[in-house]
């Protein structure tokens, strides 16, 4: 039946506030900044905080007020958090001894799990002498040995290096695949939650500001945060007409001129509305661009990320810029941040959308 979310946790003087549900063999990323309140939604659903109010359902029955030992849950934190004093194999072979199972059993089992997720990792070894990526496997192992209804994963990537996050992310793809329980990822890293889950739920300042498929997300970002985590630029303001169809959009970061199509219902005086805009529409220049197109930003490279053979540009203008353009370009226009560009875009490429607020919870 799967699990089902919707409670108040306080912690200090913080709340947070969520509701979401995961199906049965689905993944759900749960992403956000920091001190969003991921980790302690996750630590509530484990039974390690207290849920101030509301209710955490498994299979349709409630868990919230169980225990953390009698909740059928495996988990695995960003830092591994293995007994620093027991052996790998007996590290995995905790959560069946904790509840009563035979040693020898106990570490029969904990061989098979390590055999399929850890191979190559000693199994008489402490985990000091272990690899970031190497505790990771043996806390996902830990997390499944005991054959649990629901798998929570906290940032597992978070404390493994850039060499070895690849290998990892495809053994935690094929774990995750194979597992027929819901399975909850927490994450602040955009490409392990577009990758990994069927669903995204994010998270902001303890409240949930957007649910959808990372389809659904790339298309339609409803806050500036998810629009940056995915590189679409998004726009919110009020819009004043202009001639020919066009009008401004002011922002409180500056004015991007955009073109309203025809046949659109007019806004009601004074709606606040959102402009998306696609980071392959904009193109810079190193030299101040000849025409005169309606959308001239002048400003400075901030940071380039290369994806494959495309390259991520952020842009420091007013409003600020996130560009897409080709690695050939990147080297062709000799980008390098501090650079002075300029940057541009058709006003017809921005779509506007009227705004409408976000719940508290979706």
């Amino acid at each position: 039946m799967g699990l089902e979310v919707d409670v108040t946790i306080h912690r200090g003087d913080f709340t947070v506030r969520a509701a979401f549900d995961v199906a049965d063999g689905q993944t759900v990323a749960l992403l956000g900044p920091n001190g969003a309140g991921k980790s302690t939604l996750v630590e509530a659903i484990a039974g390690l905080v207290p849920v101030g109010g509301g209710s955490i359902r498994l299979d349709g029955a409630e868990i919230h007020e169980l225990p953390p030992e009698r909740r059928p849950i495996g988990i695995a934190f960003q830092d591994a958090l293995l007994f620093p004093r027991l052996s790998v194999l007996e590290n995995v072979a905790f959560p069946l001894r904790a509840r009563g199972g035979r040693a020898d059993a106990a570490r029969a089992a904990a061989r098979e799990v390590l055999t399929e997720l850890a191979a190559g990792v000693p199994a008489d070894a402490k985990p000091a002498k272990l690899s970031g990526g190497q505790r990771q496997r043996v806390a996902l192992a830990r997390a499944l040995v005991a054959e649990p209804r629901l798998l929570l994963l906290d940032e597992p990537l978070a404390a493994v290096d850039a060499s070895g996050r690849p290998e990892l992310r495809s053994l935690l793809r094929r774990t995750l695949a194979g597992f027929a329980g819901p399975r909850v990822l927490v994450s602040h890293d955009p490409v392990e939650s577009m990758t990994l889950a069927d669903r995204i739920v994010v998270l902001e300042g303890g409240r949930v500001t957007q649910v959808g498929t990372p389809e659904e997300i790339r298309a339609q970002p409803r806050t500036r945060y998810a629009a940056d985590l995915v590189g679409v630029n998004l726009f919110e303001g009020t819009l004043r007409p202009l001639e020919d169809g066009a009008a401004a959009l002011d922002t409180p970061d500056g004015q991007v001129i955009v073109a309203l199509p025809a046949g659109m219902a007019p806004f009601p005086a004074g709606a606040v509305v959102r402009g998306r805009l696609s980071p392959t529409d904009v193109s810079i220049h190193v030299r101040p661009p000849e025409g005169s197109p309606r959308n001239v930003f002048p400003g400075t490279v901030e940071e380039i990320a290369i994806l494959g053979d495309r390259g991520r540009v952020r842009l420091r203008t007013t409003p600020p810029l996130v560009a897409e353009v080709t690695v050939g370009s990147i080297e062709r226009l000799g980008l390098e941040p501090g650079d002075e560009v300029w940057a541009t875009f058709k006003a017809v490429e921005v779509q506007v959308m009227e705004q409408t607020p976000a719940p508290d919870t979706l």
